[in-house]
This record gives structure tokens, sequence and C-alpha cells, in this order.
């Protein structure tokens, strides 16, 4: 598991990579962009090879886990994760 890159937000990203796969790069600059660009949002990038119990509606990847809900199985566009983001943070009163 390579852990959150940040800690501060109260939405949380998950993104489920493994090492070796090359779409999961792509996943890695989305998620490392979602989490400059929204002070409120915790990006937790998971190893799935590394990683404990997984859960069941994780069976590929990339995949992206947006507050506990699969957004996307593969790589979003940008714009979609970027929309999705902001209209659960704002939902929440979270959006700076």
């Amino acid at each position: 598991m390579l852990g959150s890159m940040s800690g501060r937000g109260l939405v949380e990203l998950q993104v489920f990579v493994e090492s070796g796969c090359q779409p999961c790069e792509r996943a890695l600059e989305l998620a490392r962009e979602m989490d400059g660009a929204f002070s409120r949002l915790a990006v937790r990038i998971i190893e799935i090879s590394e990683a404990g119990p997984q859960r069941d509606d994780v069976f590929a990847v990339p995949t992206f886990v947006l507050n506990d809900r699969v957004l996307s199985l593969g790589n979003p566009q940008r714009a979609e994760l970027r929309q999705e983001v902001q209209s659960l943070l704002r939902d929440r009163g979270l959006l700076d």
C-alpha cells in the first residue's frame, strides 16, 4: 500500500493500482492532480497486490472509489473526475 498522498480532507478518493500496470501510471497522474486541486480531498493510493482484504467491488485496476462509491473501473476522463469531486465537495459544503 502506498498510503495517503494527503490526509487533510473529509472526502476520500481511493485509487487502486498495481505495479507494472500501464494504465495505473495514468491513474497516479490523475490522483496527484486531484490531490493538488482540492484541499479538502484526501487521496489514498492502494497497491492492490500489497493490500489486505479487498472490497468486493474492486476487481480491476485502476479503480477509482470516491467516498466508498466505485466511480470508475479504469481511468475516468479528467473532466468527469474533477466534476464528480467538485460536486461531492459542494454538496458537503467543503468546496474551497
